[in-house]
């Protein structure tokens, strides 16, 4: 029973491990952006507005062919329709003379006197004109009629109107592109930040450790100094020595909490599960370099920038939109053929034999006249939002060159900042070990050697806090001018 209970509890420890622990990662830079690319739920909202887009400008090609449309239609009526004719009419005796006198010459061939006086007496009682009176109601049709009828319509001439809507929906379908485009840069641009924060918190985590551990040598060298009946050091100097080293774990601490939150943050943005780990492949920051000059990356801001670039489309289709308004001066023109089946269960009236089938073809022209001024209104208004789009573009060519040259600032400054810190982490480094050999021979104070210490960390962490400003303006320069996101999306 107790062996049961052990495998059973044994089993219910291992599986909330499971749950609680996910996959383990181990990251470069580069597969945490792939694994982002693939995982970012904006991304999948950017390809679906493509979708929309490519939708949209299909559905304006489908202007420049012709539209075919059948329709069939079956009613009954409660009776049949009938034409009903009431007053007097004139007409012309002539023929009705004619042929009174031809059927009294044919009588009188066949023998009948009779018919052949009846009908002479009608033909010469006939006036050549007279007005009857008319009363009458025929049927139309049937009550149950079906109409088939297939119809097609084909533009010859719009004013331009087509081929604006077409330019129209394919620069939406660009506009589109470069939406997915601003969202992969927005992806790239945290998951370097998360991933830069990550790398800069790790550094200065085994650098805490290592000055931990060096300030518990000096610490335990202070003790044995200090009991060994040094003239130098005193109690003070190793409750000073303990201190310091108190203050660095805790310190150690603070920092592993935030290299935990930093790489939280990055499991985050790379959209894998809440309970997953990461690990930085290489926690070395990559040389500073200050391969650019500040006009090649405006220039090219200007030419990859996703806000800038929409911007220009934008322009671009509200010309487009002026075209289309201005089509409205001209007339349209279209090409109409229709054929038609008529079935009634009456032969007669409008439904005889001879319209049961039909056909027709013509060409139609529809132009506007006058419509109170409406189209040179749009037309205006169209050209004016243009100028003020226009307007926007010489704020954000302004604003985006602001942009590209702070960032670029910062990795002039931050470069510079690295190549001193280089330099000063060689001196404080000779300095502490120095600091630390004449400590051991009783040389030096206590607080000088504490002081070189803390100067080589302090140094230590101002040189890995410059590699990652450097890092991280490049991520904020490649943010702006957005060039790198092609290769991004190339990998």
């Amino acid at each position: 029973m107790k062996k049961t209970h052990f495998i059973a509890k044994s089993l219910l420890l291992l599986t909330t491990a499971g749950s609680l622990y996910g996959a383990n990662h181990v990251l470069t830079l580069d597969d945490a952006i792939k694994i982002a690319l693939q995982n970012n739920a904006k991304l999948k909202v950017s390809q679906t507005a493509i979708k929309i887009a490519d939708t949209m400008y299909n559905q304006a090609m489908s202007a420049n062919y012709p539209s075919l449309d059948a329709s069939v239609n079956a009613m009954r009526m409660d009776k049949a329709p009938m034409y009903e004719l009431r007053g007097v009419t004139k007409i012309d005796n002539t023929q009705t003379i004619n042929m009174y006198n031809g059927l009294s010459g044919a009588a009188a061939v066949d023998g009948n006197p009779t018919l052949s006086t009846a009908y002479g007496a009608i033909a010469n009682a006939t006036p050549t004109t007279s007005e009857l009176p008319v009363s009458m109601s025929v049927q139309t049709a049937g009550r149950d009629i079906a109409v088939s009828k297939i119809q097609l319509q084909y533009p010859l001439y719009t004013g331009g109107k087509i081929t604006s809507l077409i330019n129209q929906a394919k620069m939406g379908k660009s506009i589109a592109a470069e939406g997915k485009r601003r969202t992969t840069n927005e992806v790239v641009h945290d998951i370097k930040r998360y991933y830069y924060g990550a790398k800069l918190a790790e550094n200065l985590s085994r650098l805490a450790s290592d000055t931990q551990e060096r300030m518990s040598f000096v610490r335990d060298l202070t003790e044995r100094l200090y009991k060994g009946g040094s003239l130098h050091v005193k109690k003070t100097d190793y409750l000073r020595s303990e201190l310091s080293v108190e203050l660095i774990e805790s310190l150690s601490e603070e920092i592993k909490q935030k290299e935990e939150m930093a790489k939280a943050a990055l499991i985050f943005a790379m959209g894998l599960p809440w309970n997953d780990t990461v690990q930085i492949k290489d926690a070395a920051f990559e040389e500073p370099k200050m391969s650019k000059t500040l006009a090649t990356l405006v220039d090219t801001a200007y030419k990859f920038n996703p806000d800038y670039t929409t911007l220009k489309m934008a322009i671009k289709i509200n010309g487009e939109k002026i075209k289309e308004a201005q089509s409205d001066y001209y007339p349209s023109i279209g090409l109409m053929a229709s054929a038609q089946n008529l079935y009634s269960d009456y032969n007669y009236g409008m439904t005889n034999e001879t319209n049961r089938n039909s056909w027709t073809i013509g060409v139609g022209v529809n132009w506007s006249l006058f419509n109170g001024m409406r189209t040179s209104n749009k037309v205006e208004q169209n050209r004016l939002e243009k100028l003020q789009l226009e307007q926007k573009q010489i704020i954000l060519k302004d604003a985006l060159a602001l942009q590209v040259k702070q960032a670029f600032l910062q990795m002039k400054n931050s470069y510079k900042q690295y190549n001193i810190l280089s330099k000063a982490v060689k001196t404080a480094a000779q300095n502490r070990d120095l600091n630390t050999r004449a400590y051991q021979e009783d040389m030096v104070e206590t607080k000088e050697v504490i002081e070189a210490q803390l100067i080589e960390s302090y140094t230590l962490g101002a040189y890995y806090r410059a590699m990652y400003n450097n890092a991280l303006a490049h991520a904020n320069a490649d943010y702006i001018v957005a060039k790198s996101v092609e290769e991004e999306l190339q990998k």
